[in-house]
Order: C-alpha cells, then sequence, then structure tokens
C-alpha cells in the first residue's frame, strides 16, 4: 500500500490501490469548478520531489519534474523506471520504460474521457463522499496551510510563493494530468480531492511546498508526505535530461497502452 499511496501524495506523477488544447482543467471530474488556462508562453522550471512515510528521513521516491514550454518530463531519480512526459500541446501523454526500452501514449482526449466515466460510475455507485468527489478546501491554523477531507483521509498543502506568472496553473495542470493518467492505468481509486486542492492552489497563485496525507483506518492513522524543491529556472544538465528522452522516443519500440509495463 505504501508506494500507491506515495503516489497519490506527490500527484503530482504518474489514494491507493486500483488536455487536446492548452487548457488543463478538472471539469471533467468536478464540473463546477473553473478551467485552469494555462498562459500563452508556459513558464520553464523544476521540481524535485521526495515522498516519505510517517517521520522516515530517508525518502521512499524521488521525482524531478521539468516544465518547459508547455511540456513536462516527470523522470524517476533512483531506481524508477517509467518516464512520464505530459504534452498537451499535442493532445498527447507518453510513458517510456527505461529498463525495457519501449514507450506508449495516450491521447489527452482519451484521459478526459476516461476521468468523467470514473466520476460518473462513483455518482451513482453511491461513492462521492468516500471518494472525496464533493470535499472543499479549508483554510487551515497553520501559516500558508490548506487542507481537504473526506471519509478518514486528509491532504494538508503547506504552500509557497511563484517566482514567475504561470508557474502554479502550470503546475496545477501537470497535477489534474497525473491523477487523470493514474485513474486511465487504474492507480487506485479517482483522486477527486487531490485534483480540487490542485485547482484550489491554483487560484491562489502558490505552489505545494509540503503535502501531508493523513489516511485513518479505524483507531490507526498513518501519514505520508512530499517535499517540493521548486527552482525558476533549467539547468543545463536539466536541458541535457530532455534531450536524452527526446533520444529514447526515437529508439524505443511502441506498444500499446494497455501492454506497458507496471515499475
Amino acid at each position: 500500500m505504501v508506494a500507491i499511496v506515495l503516489v497519490i501524495v506527490m500527484v503530482m506523477t504518474s489514494g491507493w490501490t486500483a488536455e487536446q488544447s492548452c487548457l488543463a482543467q478538472a471539469a471533467d471530474v468536478l464540473p463546477e469548478q473553473q478551467a485552469i488556462a494555462l498562459p500563452r508562453v508556459a513558464p520553464s522550471f523544476r521540481i524535485e520531489t521526495e515522498l516519505f512515510e510517517g517521520t522516515q528521513t530517508k525518502p521512499q521516491s524521488q521525482h524531478l519534474l521539468l516544465f518547459d514550454a508547455g511540456v513536462v518530463y516527470d523522470l524517476p531519480l533512483g531506481t524508477g523506471s517509467t518516464i512520464s512526459v505530459f504534452d498537451p500541446s499535442r493532445s498527447r501523454v507518453m510513458l517510456l520504460h527505461k529498463i525495457q526500452r519501449v514507450r506508449t501514449s495516450i491521447s489527452t482526449d482519451s484521459l478526459i474521457q476516461i476521468s468523467a466515466q470514473a466520476r460518473s460510475a462513483a455518482m451513482t455507485a453511491g461513492s462521492a463522499r468516500s471518494l472525496g468527489l464533493d470535499a472543499r478546501v479549508a483554510l487551515s491554523d497553520l501559516p500558508d496551510t490548506y487542507t481537504i477531507e473526506f471519509d478518514g483521509t486528509k491532504y494538508s498543502a503547506t504552500t509557497q510563493p511563484t517566482l514567475n506568472d504561470g508557474v502554479a496553473t502550470e503546475y496545477a495542470a501537470f497535477t489534474v494530468w497525473a491523477c487523470r493518467l493514474n485513474i486511465a492505468r487504474h492507480v487506485g481509486p479517482p483522486p477527486f480531492a487531490r485534483m480540487t486542492l490542485a485547482d484550489f492552489l491554483a487560484a491562489e497563485n502558490v505552489l505545494p511546498r509540503q503535502i501531508k496525507l493523513d489516511v485513518r483506518r479505524g483507531l490507526k492513522t498513518r501519514t505520508y508526505r512530499s517535499e517540493n524543491l521548486y527552482v525558476g529556472r533549467l539547468s543545463d544538465l536539466d536541458r541535457k535530461r530532455i534531450s536524452e528522452v527526446g533520444d529514447m522516443i526515437a529508439k524505443f519500440d511502441e506498444v500499446e497502452f494497455s501492454a506497458f509495463p507496471a515499475d
């Protein structure tokens, strides 16, 4: 359960077990929300994310997110094998497996449709509350912190300011796409509350510095957290990494989305 829960804390990437335009929005799963409109010239920046369980000081997982002119590269650091490339301007999300040297893609239209179907199914099954469909963000007593809570699950986001216009919107759009991708890959139930939180932080023009997830089951509560280091520009090494991903896209064999290996 730990690894899957950490995915939801982060997504942030491609919780638990189970856009064709530059408008990345949660309208398919949360139609009452406002669209997250991307700026015409998207900023370039990086966010390094470390994921922890409880009070551990050694991260369970690390990811490097490179935002470059509207395309987001989600690169695992350490043992991870799957690279995700979110490219809404080309109406696609690509996955690359570094070990098996295969790639696949799914259209953004498909992701929107799958998310809408998941929302409809949750409503029909009477699971709106248990899946956080109607959860709303609240201001915490802690400085610069917001919470969203439902059915024994609570997210707490401590925020940080951005250095450039559009950064918060870009990050929120990525989060929504990553949540949609998780739905399509059957990684847990639909993370509706996480998408709501992303939309809210974009409206506040802030980034999450830390996201904490508390999951209460009976008398036991497990805690997970992500720590996000934001840098307002890409380095030469980051540019090299992006170029290497381009080489992988050209060289790796294409497989069906359903056949792409799971880490």
